[in-house]
């Protein structure tokens, strides 16, 4: 029996043509008139049929990714996700930030590893409120200016300059963390339905966040180095995206650093085509040296994103996000229209670190601590691939043959220790990572807490699935 999407899309119904669409792709996926991995019709030729505009056809298939269903994938169309993989685009799958399930050993999220944050942070803090009693008006009692004021963004710039990369004070918007500047930055570049490229493994918070606010999302090959210049080019040319995200510095889950030539090379493509760049830079910060930003190298076109986060603690909300001059004022509006309002007080404690030096130092002792847990984890993970990089916060983890990442990942969970399953992070086709996890060492509170975390891994990957009938 042969199905025509199409003719099932020419029923019509009350409210948005749109939505119509995206709720009778959902109801074909249900009844089982599309089964998993069918390609949808292309864009043009569902419009065409139906007598709508593209731009319709576009929001009902960003809409029904949204909603789980769909992924689109460079080469491949948009097409339905089987089953087992729409949970991801619902959430953000298991390596979400506090999914740890109560295990004995959390080494899911990554997060910054305890180096005295809270006995720095608290003197900061005092010192901050001691300022407010005696100089100025309650720090509970005001908002922030859209963006935060002057000398939040002077700090701001004072943190993320080096090399030749010196955005002006004026040029950077406060945010709470990056996730947010990230959000931000994909509703001033992008409008609904429009493609979003992304590195093939990702941050799958931003795929979230991508799909909800209905634009699509098509994944782009990479290699040890990052993002696949070649693979750019030809999907640029293919799919006519009006974004690409990345993460070229410590690139979350593999650690990649893509060089400076490549970071150029990619510039040049996102200029040639009038592409937009969003650039996650959260890691950069933990390199004692790095490569200038590809903001550097395109500032006409780049969202540059980063925080505090990721190398002085996870409770420090403050992000920094530097949008193209051009954009300043839309990202600045939408930003602030979205109610993302940044504390006052958390926006004067960064400044604080920042200015007298208490950030320097916790980023110096943040790599001493990430470059002996890396050893510990080489060391004890000796005989498997792992890829890792001794500023990262995580190892990338190859399984054996015979393991599945999410089998692994229960495996471990059942024995206390938390980790995150290697499709957490692929975009389109979940199967491509189904053979690696990764193991996010900063989290655990103590080097004994995360030997102890590794020992298990280490004894599992020892073992055969079939021989795990219950826990050992």
């Amino acid at each position: 029996m042969t199905f025509s999407l199409v003719e099932l899309l020419k029923e019509q119904r009350p409210g948005p043509r749109y939505r119509t669409l995206a709720d009778l792709i959902g109801e074909a996926i249900a009844q089982g008139h599309l089964a998993p991995a069918a390609r949808l019709p292309a864009l043009r030729d569902v419009a065409y049929e139906l007598g709508v505009t593209v731009g319709t056809v576009a929001r009902a298939y960003a809409l029904a990714a949204s909603r789980g269903l769909v992924a689109g994938e460079v080469g491949r169309g948009t097409y339905v996700l089987a089953r087992e993989a729409r949970a991801p685009l619902q959430g953000v799958g298991s390596a979400s930030f506090n999914a740890a399930d109560g295990a004995e050993v959390a080494m899911k999220a990554a997060l910054a590893a305890p180096v005295g944050q809270t006995s720095i942070m608290s003197a900061a803090m005092r010192a901050v409120l001691d300022t407010a009693s005696r100089d100025g008006p309650s720090l509970f009692n005001t908002y922030l200016a859209p963006g935060g004021a002057p000398a939040h963004a002077q700090a701001a710039a004072r943190w993320i300059s080096h090399g030749g990369f010196a955005p002006k004070p004026e040029e950077i918007i406060l945010c709470s963390g990056t996730q947010q500047a990230i959000l931000a930055a994909l509703l001033t570049a992008t409008e609904p339905g429009d493609l979003v490229l992304t590195e093939a493994l990702t941050y799958q918070a931003m795929i979230a966040q991508a799909s909800l606010m209905g634009r699509r999302i098509a994944p782009v090959d990479i290699d040890a180095e990052g993002l696949v210049p070649q693979a750019l080019e030809r999907a640029v040319q293919e799919q006519r995206p009006r974004a690409v995200f990345i993460v070229p510095t410590l690139h979350n889950p593999t650690t990649a650093i893509m060089g400076e030539a490549r970071r150029i090379e990619i510039a040049e493509i996102a200029r040639r085509h009038e592409l937009a760049i969003i650039e996650d830079d959260i890691y950069g910060a933990l390199l004692g040296e790095r490569p200038p930003p590809v903001a550097h190298f395109y500032p006409e076109g780049t969202y540059y994103a980063t925080s505090l986060a990721k190398s002085l603690g996870c409770g420090l909300r403050i992000g920094f996000l530097k949008p193209p001059r051009s954009k300043l004022d839309r990202a600045r509006a939408i930003q602030h229209g979205f109610g993302q309002t940044v504390p006052p007080i958390m926006a004067e404690l960064a400044t604080s670190l920042i200015v007298n030096g208490d950030a320097d130092d916790l980023v110096a002792r943040q790599r001493d601590e990430m470059r002996a847990r890396h050893a510990m984890a080489i060391e004890m993970l000796r005989e498997q691939e792992i890829r890792h990089h001794p500023a990262a916060l995580y190892v990338w983890l190859r399984l054996p043959e015979a393991w599945r990442a999410h089998s692994f990942v229960e495996a471990a969970r059942r024995r206390g220790v938390a980790i995150a399953a290697g499709e957490d992070f692929m975009v389109g086709r979940p199967d491509r990572a189904a053979r690696h996890v990764r193991l996010a060492i900063g989290q655990p509170q103590s080097r004994e807490a995360l030997r102890h975390g590794l020992s298990i891994i280490g004894a599992l990957l020892d073992r055969m699935p079939a021989d795990l009938v219950s826990p050992a």
